[in-house]
Order: C-alpha cells, then structure tokens, then sequence
C-alpha cells in the first residue's frame, strides 16, 4: 500500500472512532473533556497491540536477516 492509503485508513478509522464516542457520549450530557479522555483511553486500547505487533514483526523480520 502506498502512504496515501495508509493516511486514508488511519483517517477513516479515526473519523469512525469518533463518531461512536460522540454518540455515546450523547445520550450522558457529558462535557468535552470526558470525551477526551474517553477518546485517549480507547486510542491507547487500539494502539498497544498495534505497537506490539509492530515490534514483533520488525524483530523477527531483522532477526532472520542476519
């Protein structure tokens, strides 16, 4: 994939994310602070297995190079 598909990706990803917090956040009159930090719960939730992922992969990919 080409950088512009991953930014397309990650962007609709996030405008999804959004969108569910926004209406779940809809119906508790919560302020926007609360949905931040909701937001940065979630994303920190989605991004630990990314990073891990990532890491495994770099590492067996560099270790059967060498």
């Amino acid at each position: 994939m080409k950088k512009i598909d991953w930014f397309f990706s990650i962007f609709l990803i996030i405008m999804g994310l959004t969108c569910l917090l926004f209406s779940a956040n809809a119906f508790g009159h919560e302020s926007f602070f609360a949905f931040g930090r909701i937001l940065f719960k979630v994303c920190m939730w989605a991004a630990c297995p990314g990073v891990l992922v990532g890491s495994l992969y770099l590492w067996f990919h560099y270790r059967n190079k060498g």
